[in-house]
């Protein structure tokens, strides 16, 4: 009993209001703000699904969009965790916590395939090397990205030798540990 004496009573929590964007804003908007439209945000949404949607409804538990929302707002804008939480609603430690949780998510390899094909083998490079080489003219490419030319500047060390060698991956695995 005179444990209880001393004892404070239990804080209630607090849950702050969260913005409903989605509903919200228009399709330029979200783009401005997000990096994608309604539709777009609703398809990776449903692309995670499974892996954040959380157990229960308890202490408020985010929706998966609203994951994906938090995610692309600190990842459009490069801004402190704490802007996004501002802006949306959620703590700075729960924009922390889902940035990390959709970030993995979506890093996941049966996704990542969806998206991202790069020649495995030796015969697959040479194949891409020289589809590239007639498309656009550029010798030892072997990908894109976005259609973005990306400048890879080359270690100066045996240049000769690389110029016309393809990296090999020894086996698939490597790439994406699968």
């Amino acid at each position: 009993m005179a444990e209880l004496v001393g004892a404070r009573p239990r804080q209630l929590r607090t849950f702050r209001a969260r913005r409903d964007v989605l509903d919200e804003l228009p399709d330029p908007e979200l783009i401005k703000r997000y990096r994608l439209d309604r539709a777009g945000i609703l398809f990776v949404a449903d692309l995670v699904r499974e892996a954040l949607t959380a157990p229960t409804n308890r202490n408020q538990a985010l929706s998966p969009e609203m994951k994906v929302l938090v995610t692309l707002r600190y990842l459009a804008t490069g801004k402190m965790q704490q802007c996004s939480s501002d802006d949306l609603g959620p703590s700075q430690q729960t924009v922390s916590r889902v940035t990390r949780e959709t970030v993995y998510a979506l890093a996941q390899p049966h996704i990542v395939r969806r998206f991202i094909k790069f020649p495995l083998t030796v015969q697959e490079t040479q194949v891409k090397r020289r589809e590239f080489e007639e498309i656009a003219g550029f010798p030892g490419v072997v990908g894109a990205v976005d259609g973005t030319h990306v400048r890879i500047v080359a270690p100066k060390e045996f240049e000769a030798d690389r110029a016309h060698s393809p990296p090999i991956i020894d086996k698939p695995g490597d790439l994406w540990g699968s």
